[in-house]
């Protein structure tokens, strides 16, 4: 039996170093780049968060400026999952690093339009699991049992038909999604959730906005 010398060498490693640096170099560049300040340090947690109010906001944004719907009618929700963000954003300057820590998957943006009544079923679930990640309705609760629903801000209506904006491994029924099972359509934008949260970043840079998100009581437990 032949036994290799899985052991490098101090030439090969350097010589390997030296491959690779220019291009961690390049890298670190590029991760460090500042794209945007942040008034407050956005957190994580259920059943409502600064920075899931933030990243949902931001994603239901920036998918409506890049939806082109064939029936003119614009995206009403979206909903994420709290594990789904990985990591937390600073205080004072966010660099597109943190966006990606926030953010590694490479999950890309879906438009779901649901009937009312699995409308009715997503929201009951989300009340039902302490929270998630929403944008676009505001919900106020008896315990487990929602007491008003508004979407839009106009009053729920179980006859009409929403669209919801998700990643596409929730709308697969990741996380136990299971509502969004046989959705009236499904459309798959060419558009990655990290890159709508760095596009509303840089956009609102470019205003001269900081980030100031925090909590704003769009869902409340009585």
């Amino acid at each position: 039996m032949v036994v290799l010398n899985s052991k490098s060498t101090p030439t090969a490693d350097s010589a390997l170093i030296k491959t690779v640096q220019p291009f961690k170099l390049k890298m670190d560049s590029i991760m460090n780049e500042v794209i945007g300040f942040s008034e407050h340090e956005l957190l994580k947690g259920l059943p409502e968060s600064s920075l899931g109010d933030f990243v949902s906001d931001a994603v239901l944004k920036k998918t409506n400026d890049k939806y082109i719907p064939t029936d003119k009618s614009v995206a009403d929700i979206c909903l994420l999952n709290n594990g789904g963000l990985r990591n937390q954003l600073p205080k004072g300057a966010i660099t597109l690093g943190n966006v990606f820590e926030l953010m590694p998957f490479e999950n890309t943006v879906v438009v779901l339009t649901l009937s009312g009544e699995k409308t009715k079923l997503l929201f009951e679930s989300l009340v039902e699991n302490n929270g998630a990640p929403f944008s676009g309705a505001i919900i106020k609760t008896k315990g487990k049992k929602i007491t008003e629903l508004k979407i839009g801000g106009q009053d729920f209506d179980i006859n009409k038909t929403y669209k919801i904006v998700t990643s596409d491994y929730l709308a697969a029924g990741g996380d136990k999604y299971l509502f969004f099972n046989a959705p009236l359509k499904i459309e798959t934008l060419n558009y990655k959730l990290r890159d709508a949260i760095i596009d509303y970043i840089k956009d609102e840079t470019a205003k001269g906005n900081t980030i100031k998100a925090q909590t704003d009581g769009r869902i409340k437990y009585q």
